[in-house]
């Protein structure tokens, strides 16, 4: 469920792929490999992030073509 009743707003994918889009977006070029990801999601949502939570906010913005991947394994912001 996207946004889920029991549990913090904050671990919803909502909240995590915004973190994520707005990581993307200050990194050159858009993106990243996901370690680094990680990191800077987790600077901005000051607390930190699961490498869980990082994979499924990924997963759900590139299910929604939001992110792609390159032959390099970098995780890019469609614009």
């Amino acid at each position: 469920m996207l946004l889920p009743r029991e549990q913090s707003s904050w671990n919803c994918a909502y909240f995590l792929g915004a973190v994520a889009l707005k990581a993307l977006s200050e990194f050159p070029e858009g993106k990243c490999d996901l370690l680094d990801l990680q990191k800077h999601m987790s600077v901005i949502a000051k607390r930190k992030l699961s490498a869980t939570q990082v994979i499924g906010a990924s997963a759900w913005l590139y299910l929604i073509d939001a992110v792609s991947l390159d032959e390099n394994g970098m995780i890019i912001r469609c614009s």
